[in-house]
């Protein structure tokens, strides 16, 4: 009787234990489930919103600045690529966006149109480039700086761009506020770099006195080289029809290379080089990894390496020295072949 007893309490453990076990693995189920629920319900939301953020910046390009929020404003200006760092304030904010709207607008393509992304955009680099590189594009028929034509060449430019270039000109902006004003100061400043150097520099780019940091179009130029015989990997050579030694300065080149010690040691002395020469020599400067093709064109072994050439219509090489030199060296270097 007692062993009957015993065996039925054993029983009942064994069931309590097993519903236990049971309903653990219920709960656990259950949680399993829920969790999964809770993860495809927000990633449905997060791709619900992302639709709806899209959708409704999409259409924010429509909507009146003055009555956005001022993240939609900021946001609108990032996706435009647009800095407003120096904008402390909901007008100026306003006024930034408002520009950059102005001189890019979203345009939705008509029927049978061409789509926008089968259109190839004009990059900053291709913009600065058309204002900057070309000396003829500046001249009209007479030969006289073309103002009318560089300023609308320059209100295409964005305002961040005409900083830039003014910067490069040395013409302080921080208290110009209008574009307008931006524009006509950097048409100034082209005004007169084309009057300092318009009997001595063929672009127009070479200033009397100053080191020119010079493309390859614009070092091709005050050379008298052919573009199509560099792309043949040739230089092009002078002929008895167009060589004329006297017709300019000689030009005396740096091809350097950003990464290179003893070309930043050079750069001060360079400087101060081309200060003495004045109007006796053609001072420019040539990044070998930027411009490499016409750098390989010059047989460039080592940098930094001194190039001089003589004043023809198509320069020819005269002499060149590798290595670092200093102001001396290079005034030195020069007037032995000028005094030839």
């Amino acid at each position: 009787m007692a062993f009957k007893r015993t065996r039925v309490k054993l029983e009942n453990a064994y069931r309590f234990r097993l519903s236990c076990s049971l309903l653990v693995l219920i709960n656990m189920s259950l949680f399993s489930v829920l969790r999964l629920e809770a993860f495809l319900v927000a990633k449905t939301t997060t791709k619900f919103r992302f639709a709806l953020s899209s959708a409704f910046s999409n259409s924010r390009a429509s909507d009146d600045p003055s009555k956005m929020r001022l993240r939609e404003i900021q946001l609108e200006l990032k996706q435009r690529n647009v800095p407003f760092a120096d904008c402390f304030d909901r007008d100026s904010l306003t006024k930034r966006l408002l520009e950059a709207r102005e001189e890019s607008p979203i345009q939705q393509p008509d029927d049978g149109s061409t789509p926008a992304d089968e259109v190839a955009p004009t990059t900053k680099t291709e913009r600065l480039d058309s204002v900057s590189s070309s000396h003829a594009a500046r001249t009209d028929a007479n030969g006289e700086f073309d103002k009318q034509a560089v300023l609308a060449e320059l209100r295409n430019l964005k305002i961040k761009e005409l900083r830039e270039q003014l910067s490069q000109f040395r013409v302080r902006w921080g208290n110009m506020i209008e574009k307008e004003e931006l524009v006509q100061a950097l048409c100034k400043a082209m005004e007169d770099r084309y009057l300092k150097s318009q009997n001595f520099s063929r672009s127009g780019e070479v200033i009397v006195g100053e080191v020119c940091d010079a493309s390859d179009d614009v070092l091709l130029q005050e050379l008298g080289w052919s573009g199509s015989d560099l792309k043949r990997g040739i230089i092009t050579s002078p002929t008895a029809d167009n060589f004329t030694p006297s017709s300019h300065p000689p030009l005396l080149l740096d091809v350097y290379a950003t990464w290179c010690g003893p070309c930043q040691f050079m750069v001060p002395h360079f400087k101060e080089a081309a200060k003495e020469f004045g109007p006796e020599v053609r001072v420019m400067k040539l990044d070998s990894d930027k411009y490499s093709r016409i750098a390989s064109a010059l047989k460039v072994g080592g940098l930094p390496s001194i190039i001089l050439f003589d004043g023809g219509d198509v320069c020819k090489e005269v002499d060149r020295i590798e290595g670092a030199l200093t102001k001396d060296q290079l005034v030195a270097f020069v007037k032995r072949h000028l005094s030839t």
